[in-house]
């Protein structure tokens, strides 16, 4: 998948849907008040105070986890609520262009850099967390890797590249198309049937074309339409997309 603006605004609006979510964003903004740094001592304390803001709806997920893969999320896109997403975009996480293996390092050097001071602080949650947080605040960075002849001439080296860069970009925005016009009807189910509660009748009615209508079987497909949306909304909570 190619992870770029089109991707990442879904990602976002996604979240802007995800009553879980929602709830981390709210207490996030009472725990840090005025301060703009991230309260997370505070907020991993909240584990053993407050057990309803320990997700428990689905026995098949840590709950514990599920709250701290929620609070990594967090400090990779912030509240969706009360900022817009092209504003995150342009200043907090922009995908950088061009990496160095020096530079791709570093992320895994600062993961267990922060991993080792929770060991040596003797903090268990902690120690959890950062674990947890590496594997989501970097994820989707992905770079190709190239092999340059460095004895050629730069004009040449560079026009390479942007070749086949180019040729990379084309083959993946053909794959992403139709991947994002299903993603973007998933998003109308979710709207539809979260936040203006419409039952499946209403929704097929408001979202089927007058072909689909002719066809048998359409509510089991728009039930199964909802199902995968559900199945992206539960990981984009966990800190993957789709």
């Amino acid at each position: 998948m190619q992870y770029n603006h089109d991707t990442f605004e879904q990602w976002w609006e996604f979240l802007e849907l995800s009553k879980s979510y929602k709830s981390i964003c709210e207490l996030v903004l009472k725990h840090k008040g005025d301060s703009s740094e991230f309260p997370l001592t505070r907020l991993l304390k909240e584990i053993e105070n407050n057990d309803k803001l320990i997700f428990r709806e689905n026995k098949k997920i840590n709950p514990i986890e599920k709250y701290m893969k929620m609070l990594a999320v967090y400090e990779k896109f912030g509240d969706v609520h009360h900022k817009g997403f092209e504003d995150w975009w342009e200043n907090y996480n922009k995908p950088k262009s061009v990496k160095t293996k020096t530079g791709l390092d570093e992320y895994k050097e600062e993961k267990y850099r922060r991993i080792n001071a929770a060991m040596t602080s003797g903090d268990e949650q902690l120690q959890l967390y950062e674990e947890i947080r590496g594997d989501i605040i970097y994820f989707p960075d992905t770079y190709v890797q190239l092999y340059v002849n460095i004895h050629s001439p730069v004009k040449n080296i560079k026009s390479h590249i942007g070749s086949v860069v180019k040729e990379l970009k084309k083959q993946a925005e053909a794959n992403q198309r139709e991947e994002l016009d299903a993603r973007d009807e998933y998003l109308d189910i979710l709207r539809l049937s979260l936040r203006e509660k419409y039952t499946m009748n209403q929704i097929i009615n408001e979202l089927s074309t007058r072909k689909e209508k002719e066809t048998d079987n359409l509510e089991r497909s728009y039930r199964k339409k909802k199902q995968e949306a559900l199945e992206i909304l539960h990981k984009v909570e966990q800190g993957r997309f789709p």
